[in-house]
């Protein structure tokens, strides 16, 4: 009994078509990559955005509590409940008179 097999050739056409398939199929997962990438930056950027607030709205709250704090009234009352005393004319360093020419 006689097999009778087709003519094997190697056709260029098959391989071309089958090698930009596989590119459409690189090329469609890629765009899905980075469409999720872009969409987990867009939330990373919302997140960031939320704490920014909350940071800002706390900051305004401390703000606002020391400037209360520190009111004239305030801190005068304050001062004087930890036994400090106010100096018109501090003296933070003594000045050697050894060199006049070069203490000023």
């Amino acid at each position: 009994m006689t097999f009778i097999q087709p003519k094997k050739y190697f056709d260029i056409q098959n391989v071309v078509l089958a090698a930009l398939a596989a590119l459409a199929l690189a090329g469609t997962l890629w765009i899905i990559v980075e469409y999720n990438k872009t969409v987990d930056l867009s939330h990373n950027i919302l997140t960031a955005k939320n704490q920014l607030q909350t940071v800002g709205a706390t900051n305004i709250q401390l703000t606002n509590g020391v400037l209360a704090t520190l009111n004239t009234n305030q801190a005068a009352a304050l001062a004087q409940s930890a036994g400090l005393v106010a100096e018109n004319k501090p003296q933070y360093f003594s000045i050697n008179q050894q060199w006049p020419i070069a203490s000023q």
